[in-house]
C-alpha cells in the first residue's frame, strides 16, 4: 500500500485540506496503522460479541475525572 497516494487521495475526497507540514505526520500515522491492521483483523472474536452502538472520544478533561467518564458520580 502506498501510503502516501492514500493519504492525499483520502483527504482529497473527504474534501479535507492536508497542510504540507501536517502531512508528514499523517503519514507516519497510516504507517502505523498499516502494521497494526493485521494483528487486529486476524483476533478472533466470539459470535456472541457485539460491537457498541456508539462512540464518544474522550478528551483530557473526561479522563480527569473522578469516574475516568467525564462524569462527577451519580449525586452531581
Amino acid at each position: 500500500m502506498d501510503v502516501e497516494r492514500y493519504a492525499d487521495a483520502a483527504a482529497q475526497a473527504l474534501g479535507l485540506p492536508l497542510a504540507p507540514e501536517h502531512r508528514p505526520g499523517v503519514v507516519r500515522y497510516l504507517q502505523m496503522v498499516a502494521q497494526m491492521a493485521p494483528r487486529v483483523m486476524d483476533f478472533s472474536l466470539s459470535p456472541a460479541v457485539e460491537s457498541g452502538n456508539a462512540f464518544r472520544p474522550l478528551g483530557p478533561e473526561d479522563l480527569s475525572s473522578p469516574d475516568g467518564d467525564g462524569t462527577q458520580g451519580a449525586g452531581s
